[in-house]
């Protein structure tokens, strides 16, 4: 269960600090196809055990959010009008 205390033990990783050779790489988790959709992010939350701090390879990643920030959706769309428009 995911609880505000988890989620506060997540985000206290300081990235300076951090031995990214522990941290799970996330470039080697394999998801299984199989798992019914209401189960797979458990699954994936099991494997990375922090999932806003991991490596990809050998460079060591925190999602950080803001929350005066523009939903990722908007932001995404916009990206994609713009490719599209050739700006």
């Amino acid at each position: 269960m995911i609880t505000s205390a988890l989620i506060d033990r997540f985000m206290s990783v300081n990235m300076e600090t951090v031995d990214t050779a522990k941290l799970v790489d996330i470039s080697t988790l394999e998801f299984d196809p199989s798992l019914p959709k209401e189960n797979r992010p458990v699954y994936v939350l099991e494997k990375l055990i922090n999932p806003l701090c991991f490596r990809c390879g050998e460079v060591g990643v925190k999602l950080e959010f803001d929350d005066t920030a523009p939903p990722i959706q908007e932001v995404l769309t916009n990206f994609m009008i713009r490719k599209k428009s050739g700006l």
